[in-house]
């Protein structure tokens, strides 16, 4: 049995904020103390049980803690618990701390989750409630809703409305301009696109360009690139498991990928069948374009051009992931230091409305290239390229609960941090670089792990 009253009370009256306010708070109360929390030394077990006893005590749901209990690593759950705990009000959180403590008396000790610990409270513009106002501590429920081994190559918060002043009152409160009654303000989710609508479930295209013979035999000095073959085997079975269609290419010219291009967009019937389209190119290039195996360039533009909403209509509305590894050019990603503590359902996109809409052409596009503008991307000649092998491992780690967009933040967090490379004597680093034009959210979607 949970004691809930061996928590002081706060002396400050933040109980009597307005819900996003005490959102707001609590936000700053978990970021402070979010660090400390993720180095704390969490048995799972233990920690599943804490997590269990907020439940019971009604301060999470069931949903909260099966989306926490599908996360395999101790850190990520503990920053997911700290996503939802600012949501269900001030009166929850010290339900929460208060089983917290009890578990874990040595982060009490600390201070953890506790607003008098934070050194500079936040400035916030906050309304408090007059004393009859009527409050809501209930939340709404979420339930509704560096390798340095081998040799590297180089390839190249919420809107309110306010009310009128009250007149009299007593207290600090008189005539403040308050809202009546508060409540937490209704969030709209973010619509999935659907991976059930259409027949199958993706198509994935993998262009593996390697053999650069033919392109120094026309007088381009393009190396071979080894080790792409690792990238091309382990993506196609991965989207095989994925349950995508694959079609791989290897060392295309121009001539055949503009072929190959041609009839995937134009003479492929089935292509409206597939709820996704992905498509991987593994090749050098520089400044915008690939470098075919025959030497000559194919801008990257023009392939996207070919599946934009006006040249492509089966793809219209359907997730289009385009990922290429390929060099943007010939500056190297420096190394800098930073300071250690710097910082088909009813959600369905199509099924938001019964009346046809309009979207531009160019929506529904998310774009993942292995570096910024200008840059070299890395890759390894025994184990494959930096980005892809992260992007790999990544998606096989989290594609049954995340997005691909927050994926690709922990892609550029694993790239950013965990690789360098010497070169002449300067260590170098690579950032992937995507473009979002999604309108919603693209989730794989599997079941099982891979």
């Amino acid at each position: 049995q949970i004691n809930l009253s061996c928590m002081p009370m706060s002396t400050r009256p933040i109980d009597e904020l307005r819900i996003e306010d005490q959102f707001r708070w609590l936000n700053e109360i978990l970021e402070n103390s979010r660090e400390r929390m993720q180095q704390f030394d969490f048995v799972e077990e233990n920690f599943t049980a804490f997590i269990s006893a907020l439940v019971e005590a009604k301060v999470l749901s069931g949903f909260n803690q099966k989306a926490i209990g599908n996360i395999p690593i101790v850190s990520d759950k503990v920053d997911k618990l700290h996503e939802c705990l600012p949501k269900k009000g001030w009166e929850n959180f010290k339900k929460a701390r208060a089983i917290l403590y009890q578990l874990y008396p040595e982060l009490a000790k600390e201070g953890v989750w506790n607003e008098t610990k934070i050194a500079r409270l936040p400035v916030l513009n906050v309304k408090y409630l007059e004393p009859d106002g009527a409050t809501s501590t209930a939340a709404a429920d979420d339930e509704d809703g560096g390798s340095d081994s081998d040799s590297e190559d180089v390839d190249g918060m919420f809107s309110t409305k306010s009310s009128k002043n009250r007149e009299g009152g007593s207290g600090a409160s008189a005539g403040v301009d308050c809202k009546e009654p508060a409540k937490w303000p209704e969030i709209n989710k973010l619509p999935s696109y659907s991976m059930t609508k259409r027949r199958k479930k993706g198509f994935c295209l993998i262009v593996n360009n390697e053999n650069y013979n033919e392109a120094r035999m026309n007088n381009h000095s393009l190396k071979d690139r080894k080790g792409s073959s690792v990238d091309a085997d382990a993506t196609e079975k991965l989207f095989k498991k994925l349950g995508f269609d694959v079609e791989p290419q290897e060392n295309l010219t121009r001539t055949q990928l503009d072929d190959v291009l041609s009839m995937i967009v134009n003479d492929f019937p089935a292509l409206d069948e597939y709820n996704c389209f992905v498509a991987v190119f593994l090749s050098h290039g520089e400044n915008e374009v690939l470098n075919c195996v025959d030497g000559k360039d194919k801008k990257i533009d023009d392939i996207i051009d070919l599946f934009k909403g006006d040249s492509c209509k089966a793809l219209r509305g359907i997730p289009k992931w385009f990922i290429i590894q390929a060099c943007r050019g010939k500056s190297f990603n420096t190394e800098v230091l930073i300071d250690h503590d710097a910082k088909g359902d009813d959600n369905d996109i199509e099924q938001q409305s019964s009346k046809p809409i309009s979207i531009p052409a160019c929506a529904d596009f998310y774009i993942s290239y292995a570096t910024a503008p200008g840059y070299y991307s890395f890759r390894n000649t025994k184990d494959g390229s930096w980005f892809i092998q992260c992007l790999l491992e990544v998606i096989q780690q989290y594609a049954r609960y995340e997005d691909i967009n927050t994926m690709m933040t922990r892609v550029n967090r694993k790239v950013a941090l965990g690789f360098h490379h010497n070169f002449a004597g300067e260590y170098v680093k690579q950032m992937p670089y995507h473009v979002n034009m999604l309108t919603g959210s693209l989730q794989l979607h599997t079941k099982t792990r891979l």
